[in-house]
């Protein structure tokens, strides 16, 4: 399990990277999206949601 986690961080750091995201905020991301229910929503509900949520939290680390 740990082997996992630990790979899926190397991901995320490499992903934060090469898009030049603060690892903290990519890790935030994820952690708010996984805390989000998304099935009844539209995908452009979705988008919009993602969209605001990366605002919110690039607005927060600057």
């Amino acid at each position: 399990m740990k082997e996992i986690e630990r790979r899926e961080i190397e991901i995320l750091a490499n992903i934060c990277y090469k898009n030049d995201v603060p690892l903290k905020l990519g890790k935030d991301l994820l952690k708010t999206a996984k805390n989000l229910s998304y099935e009844n929503h539209s995908d452009r509900a979705r988008v919009k949601e993602y969209q605001d949520l990366i605002y919110f939290h690039s607005k927060k680390s600057n």
